[in-house]
């Protein structure tokens, strides 16, 4: 690190990342895997990868942030905004949170203000490759301000809702929006 950036509170940053498989890693058939968005929405929309990829519109350099205290610098984010998969759907004015659910049954939950973040994407790329299965390829979620447990990786269905339902991690007692630089790591 050489100063000129600003890491996180109770972070430090290392060289590369640290590759969590919580629930064990899926084995993805990219030809069947599809991301469902659907709950309190108008409109339920089903994407296939190939969708994905063709409404792709966002890419920036952010730094990623694990709860237990690393963070990587400089990595280069591409996919979809979350803002216009959630839009798509036509969410009623209750929507509060995002429930994610991925393929392995690893959830988290997000407030609705965090994934309509001008940054919050559905990732399909990192580094200018598509994401490893170890990354969660297909797809995973990325929220720059949101420690990592909330970028839930392989993701098969958001879910929105007008009420909190705790995800894997919540419901351990981490805390219910995860802000890195707020260092909301717990509930306590």
């Amino acid at each position: 690190m050489d100063g000129s950036r600003h890491v996180p509170p109770g972070q430090k940053i290392i060289p590369n990342f640290i590759i969590y498989r919580i629930l064990g890693q899926p084995n993805i058939d990219v030809q069947s895997w599809t991301l469902k968005v659907k709950g309190e929405v108008e409109r339920e929309m089903t994407y296939t990868y190939e969708d994905l990829l063709k409404l792709a519109d966002v890419s920036y350099v952010e730094d990623f942030h694990c709860v237990t205290g690393w963070s990587v610098e400089n990595v280069r984010w591409e996919g979809v905004s979350l803002r216009k998969l959630i839009e798509a759907s036509k969410p009623r004015d209750t929507v509060k949170w995002v429930y994610v659910l991925s393929v392995d049954n690893y959830t988290t939950i997000i407030p609705i203000e965090d994934a309509l973040h001008e940054k919050a994407i559905l990732a399909l790329k990192i580094n200018g490759k598509p994401l490893t299965l170890e990354q969660g390829f297909p797809a995973r979620i990325f929220i720059p301000h949101l420690y990592g447990w909330k970028s839930a990786k392989w993701v098969s269905e958001i879910t929105l809702l007008s009420y909190y339902k705790d995800g894997y991690w919540e419901a351990l007692g981490y805390h219910e929006r995860g802000n890195v630089w707020n260092e909301e790591r717990f509930k306590w």
